[in-house]
């Protein structure tokens, strides 16, 4: 029941407050102050769930996106986000966040822990932004797990997802890059 008046919560709070997307909203950071998406605001957005199980997928996964991260930095902003629902701790971030930086430079935005799953009573507005299609006009569905990617427009609007289990190349990033909202 908790979660479905936080869901209305959120809902009405955006229906009121004349939300315009993902860049009216803000992220903590690793090291745990509050950065505003406005900053990011005319880009292009990835939000990519970060795998938290150091396996040489995800490490290869992890390098192709640093690789596009730098060779895209004009056009798209890259935010990892770990999560909780995917084995993400608090007390993990120490040995984390190394094997991170050491597969995604500077450029590549970390945020700190989040509530990703729409089942979740703390489901961040990000993500609830992300998984209600009353909020964003696309997409009603769930994370599928560490390795989803959301791809946002420069006006804010989410405009595509790449499941983890999805094929997934330079390629297929320029085609949902190139993508504007439905």
């Amino acid at each position: 029941m908790k979660q479905i008046i936080g869901c209305i919560a959120i809902t009405a709070l955006f229906a009121f407050t004349g939300f315009n997307g993902v860049f009216d909203l803000s992220v903590t950071t690793t090291d745990g102050n509050d950065l505003p998406l406005s900053q990011y605001q005319g880009k292009k957005m990835m939000v990519l769930v970060l795998p938290v199980t150091q396996t040489g997928a995800d490490s290869a996964l992890l390098q192709l996106l640093d690789t596009l991260s730098i060779r895209y930095a004009d056009s798209i902003t890259m935010v990892g986000v770990p999560s909780y629902e995917d084995g993400f701790a608090d007390d993990s971030l120490e040995s984390l966040l190394p094997w991170w930086r050491s597969l995604l430079g500077e450029q590549f935005l970390i945020t700190g822990g989040m509530s990703t799953r729409k089942l979740s009573a703390y489901q961040t507005p990000l993500f609830s932004y992300l998984t209600h299609a009353d909020q964003n006009s696309y997409f009603d569905g769930d994370v599928a797990g560490a390795g989803e990617k959301f791809f946002i427009d420069q006006d804010g609007d989410l405009c595509g997802i790449s499941t983890p289990d999805a094929a997934f190349d330079e390629d297929v990033f320029k085609a949902m890059l190139s993508r504007t909202n439905p």
